[in-house]
């Protein structure tokens, strides 16, 4: 259920984009989901969930690119209002903190993909199981 993220630092022009999304290119490796966030400081960090991201950070690595591997987990809702809505009250009995989210692209019609970063995404995950919402990938 849960999925991997790459989160790398980048300069926030698109020679500096250019770079990392290059490597990931040359190696073959779809981005499935993405969130460029400007720190403020003339660096953005980059989120994303790729094809292959053990292939991806190795790629990363040699290209000297600092990369972080954490846990998230995908989520398919409905696409229409309340789709969102739903999913989160489905969480608010235990309090999980949602660090944040982005959306993906979805394969199905009638279906929104969303990434999340939660305190405890194993409950999350189990909360959301129940409520019947749909993870993608594993």
């Amino acid at each position: 259920m849960n999925e991997k993220q790459l989160t790398v630092l980048t300069g926030n022009s698109a020679a500096h984009l250019g770079r990392v999304l290059d490597c990931l290119s040359r190696e073959q490796i779809d981005i499935r989901a993405h969130c460029l966030v400007d720190n403020g400081d003339g660096n953005c960090k980059l989120r994303m969930v790729v094809s292959d991201p053990d292939k991806a950070a190795a790629a990363l690595q040699r290209c000297h690119i600092a990369t972080v591997i954490n846990d998230v987990v995908m989520i398919e809702t409905d696409d229409r209002p309340g789709g969102l809505s739903r999913l989160i009250q489905a969480l608010e009995k235990d309090e999980i903190r949602i660090d944040y989210s982005y959306t993906a692209a979805s394969q199905t019609s009638g279906r929104a993909v969303m990434v999340f970063r939660f305190s405890d995404n194993a409950l999350a995950a189990k909360r959301l199981d129940r409520n019947d919402q749909h993870h993608t990938g594993n």
